[in-house]
This record gives structure tokens, C-alpha cells and sequence, in this order.
């Protein structure tokens, strides 16, 4: 029997240290994919506030005021309002308009404290300065 015959395939040793990167590629994509989820998700709340600043200035042009601009001015806007909803944690967006001014924004969640704000001055933007005290009565009804 010839004793120089060549055996194919794969030793143990071998396998056992591809299965090991393999883990370890695995456990790195499994950490990061989290944060990966979330800033999909912001960035499809940011999305829809964009859309909702063209229905702003639809509504502007229309009637030459924001007073109607809202989740229900539209079935497609309604759509929008339910998007952020479903991509920001449940919290609905916020909108608020006065005669000559409007704003819209809502939190974002791959990092805790910032929002995205669009208003009618033209502003967008992520921001870590809560809104909600410019985007309200007795604020400027814009972005800060």
C-alpha cells in the first residue's frame, strides 16, 4: 500500500478556529445592530417631517395661514403623523401653528435627548434643545 497518498479535507483544528471568527463576526453584528435599528427608524421619522413641511407650506399657500395644518388636513398627512408615531417610541408628533408661523417636530431615539424640528421659517434640523418652548404658545412658533 503507498503510504504517500494524499488525504483531502479539513482538520478539526482548522474548523474549530473558522467557527470561532465566525462567532465573533456574529457577536459584533449583534451589538451593533440595535443602534442600527434605531437610526433607521430616525431616519424615517426625519422623513416624514419633511414631507408634512411640504403639506405646511401646501396649507400656507391655500388658505394664506397655517391654522389648518394638522395630522387630520389630510389622509396623507394623517399617514405621516402615524408613521413618526410608529418610528419615535409612540410619542405623536407635535405640531403647532399660528396665523403666520407653524412648527412640527417629534423625539428621535438613537440618542436620547434630540429631536427633529422643521418649522415654516424654512428650519430643519436635529436639535438637543427641547422644542417644545418655542413650538408652543407664547414661543415663536419656530424651531430654535
Amino acid at each position: 500500500m503507498n503510504k504517500n497518498i494524499l488525504l483531502k479535507g479539513f482538520t478539526l483544528i482548522e474548523l474549530l478556529v473558522v467557527i470561532a471568527i465566525i462567532g465573533i463576526l456574529a457577536s459584533i453584528v449583534v451589538v451593533y445592530f440595535p443602534t442600527a435599528t434605531k437610526s433607521a427608524k430616525d431616519s424615517r421619522v426625519i422623513s416624514a417631517i419633511g414631507q408634512m413641511r411640504s403639506f405646511m407650506q401646501e396649507v400656507y399657500s391655500t388658505d394664506g395661514n397655517y391654522n389648518n395644518f394638522s395630522c387630520s388636513y389630510s389622509p396623507e398627512m394623517q399617514s405621516l403623523c402615524n408613521e413618526v408615531k410608529e418610528n419615535n417610541g409612540g410619542t405623536d408628533v407635535v405640531i403647532y401653528t399660528t396665523e403666520s408661523t407653524a412648527c412640527v417636530y417629534s423625539p428621535l431615539t438613537a440618542k436620547s435627548g434630540t429631536w427633529y424640528c422643521a418649522d415654516s421659517s424654512g428650519r430643519a434640523g436635529t436639535i438637543t434643545q427641547d422644542p417644545q418652548s418655542y413650538c408652543s404658545q407664547g414661543g415663536t412658533g419656530l424651531c430654535p
